[in-house]
């Protein structure tokens, strides 16, 4: 038997390191610094990836640390990390044990820390037993845990009245501290200096009882089960115990990894809004439109959003996506809800896009689509052309249809009643997702181009739906429903960026829309106005999300809701913000899991296929700044929060980026040529020219904006377009050398600015 165990992992061995050099030979040729951290989840407990422990609670602090997260089914076996050239380290979270056989898994974990990787293991190890219950001898799991500089005592502990935390550090207590009776635990002495022990726990007050929960060092760190989250099952609500963000920067050694962010540009935090055509035809109850003497069947919802929330605010972009069902002739479209759309769409801060064709509600009910799976539906679908959208297209109880209860596909629509809203025809991937979007496009003014399809229904697209975008050159958007309130008090209910859905990736939306706040509008239709808090607390004390409002046509239907959007509306308004349309953020969010870092030098990095990408951030970094001279493609720099907000200019495809120091973070780091500090516009192509610049600019309001520039004195700015002065005026800087300028002319069609030094 030993010589088979021997022979058993020998050969395990052999075949890691045969999968493992492959990938440290790309990466070694590649340069690049790795990003990728593999999660081992296990499906049969978890079901899908979108419903994972890793992904709803850990893969947002992750994503914040400028990591992307590959998921792999351990019901699948070990993975080949040959696949992951990219890999930076390994995060399980199990809560049983997973593995058939726990010996290859030690292994396999051990040979590939022995490559550099690094683990964060949360809740339980997945090396105490095997997957049909039996135990797994200790010295066997003890090689595990003594990579974690601990071993497993074969104990546990579940009376802990006389248990108390000797150690628990900032690392520990981040949204629930250690109070009250603690919970049970299993017995683990440290036995390597090299690790720090975050939280320990001692009875009966001797020493040498202590019981090591958290800890971190060379191949990682390690956080037990019952320490790491408190989940409030009357609730249904978790909070963080352990500090994630402390957690996987110390376990990933993040604090010198150039940061990919997605919530700032122009070093200002990104502002975007997006409406789902859902409701488009209600009729408005809101005063004076429902006793509009013109419109005696009644004014639609559409357009009381377009009069309140997009007319009275020029100043803020908002990406309009209907349903074709709503607005076409052959479906349920009328010249009313047509020409809302066209009314919308020429509207100059209004972009186009889709809320698709017929409107799926549950989306896995296509990924093996027939007509004879749906016909059992039709005679749900309803004709009714002006009632309540919750009314008219979700039901309250589970699908069945007579004499068809037992048939399974009927009842797999969850909350939903029908599959989607329009039946009349047969469901086809390519007319929902590309003939959606060439259909608005065609009702859009010319130049204006529908890119973007923001997912309907559960928001939860098969693998070919997201594929169909991409073939339709296009983005997507939509899911994630993040919220972080009085109702929804922690970080667990912030979302990380995206969710990858097969070998395509879906990006979610910034923040969730009215129907978290309504009850799906069902009651409290002033909820939405809460919006505000989940803006402040995703923006401080950590910058995690853009101000995003994201909403449907039915707030154009209620008095209170319509003050609701308003509010944040004008909250937006007041806010410092770089405003861009929905588009822009899914291609900045896409540019994310793209971007490459190659090391060029001491503290300078080559930034490859960032997309539309055009922020970094370096943590920790308040006495930290640019170094310009070694730099290129740098627009300009920012301090905030304790972190560097790097602006690359987009007109430089493969930018450097070198850092030095600096001697104070409140004030701008000083600099020989000009470069940006914060600005309400997006910049491109900097030309410094003498004692001043050039730049082009593109953006929506006011144009708002601060350059640091080298020499005091005066200067001349002037906005122009295709050689024609739109706006000049003349600017003193100080000792500060802060030039502050708010350009008074429309930029949603670029322009090109111009600053000079005239005297001194």
């Amino acid at each position: 038997m030993r010589l088979g165990s021997l022979l058993h992992r020998l050969a395990v061995l052999l075949i890691l390191a045969a999968a493992l050099l492959p990938a440290a030979a790309r990466a070694a040729e590649r340069g690049a610094v790795p990003r990728t951290i593999l999660a081992l989840v296990d499906l049969r407990e978890e079901g899908i990836v979108r419903r994972t422990r890793i992904h709803t609670m850990a893969e947002m602090p992750l994503n914040h640390l400028g990591l992307t997260v590959a998921y792999w089914n351990v019901a699948d076996g070990l993975p080949d990390l040959s696949r992951y050239p990219d890999l930076r380290g390994v995060v399980t979270w199990f809560t049983n044990e997973p593995f058939a056989d726990p010996q290859a898994y030690i292994a396999w974990a051990s040979a590939a820390m022995d490559r550099g990787l690094r683990f964060a293991v949360l809740g339980q190890a997945g090396v105490r037993g095997r997957s049909n219950g039996q135990t797994v001898p200790l010295a066997l799991s003890n090689r595990f845990f003594a990579r974690f500089g601990l071993r497993d005592d074969d104990g546990y502990v579940d009376l802990t009245y006389r248990a108390r935390p000797v150690v628990s550090d900032a690392m520990v207590g981040y949204e629930r501290p250690l109070i009250g009776v603690l919970p049970g635990f299993a017995l683990y002495r440290k036995t390597d200096g090299r690790y720090d022990s975050h939280l320990v726990i001692r009875r009966n007050g001797d020493e040498a009882t202590d019981t090591h929960l958290v800890v971190t060092g060379p191949n990682g760190g390690f956080a037990y089960s019952g320490y790491v989250r408190h989940y409030d099952a009357e609730l249904n609500r978790s909070l963080w115990i352990l500090d994630p963000f402390a957690f996987f920067r110390t376990v990933f050694a993040t604090d010198d990894l150039p940061k990919p962010d997605v919530t700032t540009l122009s070093g200002r935090r990104i502002y975007f809004s997006h409406i789902d055509g859902d409701g488009w035809r209600n009729v408005t109850e809101v005063e004076p439109y429902n006793k509009d003497p013109n419109n005696k069947g009644g004014v639609i919802a559409a357009d009381v959003v377009r009069r309140e929330a997009i007319e009275a605010f020029p100043d803020l972009p908002v990406t309009v996506a209907p349903i074709v069902g709503d607005v076409h002739a052959d479906w349920k479209g009328t010249a009313e809800t047509r020409g809302a759309a066209s009314r919308l769409f020429a509207l100059p801060q209004v972009e186009p896009a889709s809320h698709t064709w017929t409107h799926p509600f549950r989306w896995s009910f296509f990924a093996d689509y027939t007509p004879q799976k749906e016909a059992v539906f039709n005679e749900r679908a309803d004709d009714a052309p002006r009632r309540g959208y919750f009314d008219e297209l979700l039901g309250r109880r589970k699908a069945t249809a007579p004499g068809h209860e037992a048939v399974g596909e009927v009842s797999d629509i969850g909350r939903y009643s029908i599959p989607r809203a329009y039946l009349e025809r047969p469901f086809d991937l390519d007319q929902e997702i590309g003939g959606a979007l060439d259909y608005f496009t065609r009702m859009a003014p010319e130049g204006k181009k529908a890119v973007l399809v923001q997912w309907p229904g559960d928001t939860s697209p098969f693998s070919a739906a997201v594929a169909a975008t991409r073939k339709a050159g296009a983005r997507n958007m939509n899911g994630g429903d993040s919220r972080f309130d009085a109702e929804f008090p922690s970080i667990t209910a912030v979302p990380p960026i995206g969710l990858p859905v097969g070998t395509e990736r879906q990006i979610y939306s910034g923040n969730s829309n009215e129907n978290t706040y309504t009850d799906l509008w069902t009651n409290r239709f002033f909820g939405f106005q809460n919006l505000i808090n989940t803006v402040r607390n995703t923006d401080s004390p950590l910058r995690l999300k853009p101000f995003n409002i994201y909403y449907h046509m039915y707030s154009g239907q209620k008095t209170a809701s319509v003050q609701a959007l308003r509010r944040n509306l004008t909250a937006a308004r007041e806010a410092e913000i770089a405003p861009v349309m929905a588009s822009t953020y899914a291609a900045i969010a896409d540019g994310f899991y793209a971007t490459r870092f190659v090391p060029d030098g001491e503290r300078r990095w080559r930034v490859t296929d960032r997309g539309d990408l055009n922020t970094l951030r370096f943590d920790r970094a308040s006495f930290t700044a640019v170094d310009l001279n070694r730099s290129t493609g740098v627009l300009g720099q920012r301090h905030h929060q304790g972190s560097l907000y790097v602006a690359l200019d987009p007109a430089v495809a493969e930018p450097v980026v070198a850092l030095g120091e600096t001697a104070r973070a409140d004030n701008d780091p000083p600099a020989d040529r000009p470069y940006l500090v914060q600005g309400r516009w997006a910049f491109s192509g900097l030309v410094v020219d003498g004692g001043g610049f050039r730049v082009g600019a593109q953006g929506y309001g006011r144009g708002e904006m601060a350059w640091h520039v080298p020499e005091p004195g005066r200067y001349a700015i002037t906005a122009e377009r295709g050689g024609t002065v739109l706006w000049q005026s003349e600017a003193e800087v100080g000792a500060d050398r802060r030039l502050n300028v708010a350009i008074d002319a429309a930029a949603i069609r670029p322009l090109t600015l111009r600053v000079q030094r005239t005297s001194r």
